[in-house]
């Protein structure tokens, strides 16, 4: 079974520490981000990630890969579904800041060399504009990152989101604020910082583990 997937992409670090927590054994491909072709071949679209459970059988929706491949519930999906809608838009807006900062320094990761890192950089910058203009305004997306952390999201945590046991919002979550311990001067609180090294633990989850092999 593999996994096609990009280091940096939320959506891809989701199924990463899913499997990681279920103890689901699979190979991992980290594609160039230029590489349109093998995506398209596999699903017909360039979304990553996509799980190959067979030459017939493939998925790229985050979620529904992870609950297929947690039958006995250990995710405590019903947590989603009572609040699914309130999840979404909160990453929703997490996503935005992070987003805008971090992808400046993605793109200098081991996961990109310079074709790849062109055409990010290029693509990105159709919808978010210019690299070194989020630069420039790096002060503001911090500010509304930590506005909506210490309003929205640290409250919330107790050992895990809303509770003492990590669920599927907690991998949702970490994966998508996971990116800002690349960006240089950004520093989580201490509860927050806790709270993804945590989730990072119980799910033996390491960003470049591919690069270190």
């Amino acid at each position: 079974m593999k996994l096609y997937h990009y280091v940096h992409c939320p959506f891809c670090i989701r199924v990463r520490m899913g499997f990681g927590f279920l103890g689901v054994a699979y190979e991992s491909k980290v594609l160039p981000y230029n590489d349109e072709k093998t995506p398209i071949n596999l699903t017909g679209v360039k979304m990553l990630p996509i799980l190959e459970e067979s030459p017939t059988i493939k998925l790229n929706e985050s979620l529904e890969i992870l609950k297929k491949w947690d039958p006995t519930n250990r995710l405590s999906w019903e947590t989603l579904e009572n609040q699914k809608n309130e999840i979404e838009i909160l990453i929703s807006k997490i996503g935005a800041p992070v987003h805008s900062l971090c992808m400046p320094y993605w793109v200098w990761t081991p996961e990109f060399n310079p074709d790849s890192r062109q055409y990010f950089q290029l693509k990105k910058e159709l919808k978010r504009g210019p690299f070194k203009n989020l630069m420039l305004k790096k002060n503001v997306f911090q500010e509304e990152l930590n506005s909506l952390l210490n309003t929205h999201l640290e409250p919330q945590i107790r050992s895990y989101y809303q509770g003492e046991s990590l669920t599927i919002i907690d991998i949702m979550i970490a994966a998508h604020l996971w990116g800002m311990y690349i960006f240089p001067e950004f520093q989580f609180s201490p509860k927050m910082h806790s709270y993804l090294q945590r989730v990072s633990a119980q799910t033996h989850f390491n960003y470049h583990e591919d690069f270190w092999k």
